[in-house]
This record gives structure tokens, C-alpha cells and sequence, in this order.
């Protein structure tokens, strides 16, 4: 009898982080980074580009802890392909 899920397409949301997570942390990060940089233009104020410098840099940390937790967790519980 056949599984419903085939080995090599279960998790796929796990894998991709595996894999891409810190491009996608980097991404995420710059991109708030650049969003409150675009209101300190918009603005004409410096205050929003230092709070999204802050923003930014723990938006980082968070999202590759998270990533590396997700690895160590891949490494360990999910199946080996």
C-alpha cells in the first residue's frame, strides 16, 4: 500500500528554509531596512532610518536563530532523503 505523501515531497516549506533561510532573512531585514529608510525621505527626519537600522538588525538575528534551529531540527528528526 502506498503512503499519501511520497518522500521526496514532504516538508517542502522546511526544506526551502533549509536551504534559502538566510538569503530570505537577509532579504526580509533589508527590506524593512530600506522601507523605514524610504520614510526617513519621505519625512525629511533621521529618527526613522536609526529605528529601522534597529528594527532591521534584530529582525536578523531573530530569523537566523530561527533558521539555524530549524536546521538542527531538520538534521535530527526529519528523514534523510
Amino acid at each position: 500500500m502506498s503512503e499519501p505523501f511520497s518522500s521526496h515531497s514532504s516538508y517542502p516549506v522546511v526544506q526551502f528554509l533549509v536551504r534559502r533561510g538566510h538569503t530570505v532573512a537577509f532579504a526580509l531585514s533589508a527590506f524593512v531596512f530600506l522601507g523605514f529608510l524610504g520614510m526617513s525621505f519621505q519625512l525629511g527626519q533621521l529618527w526613522p532610518s536609526f529605528v529601522g537600522f534597529v528594527l532591521a538588525a534584530v529582525l536578523l538575528g531573530l530569523l537566523v536563530s530561527y533558521v539555524e534551529v530549524l536546521r538542527i531540527i531538520a538534521d535530527t528528526l526529519l528523514p534523510k532523503y
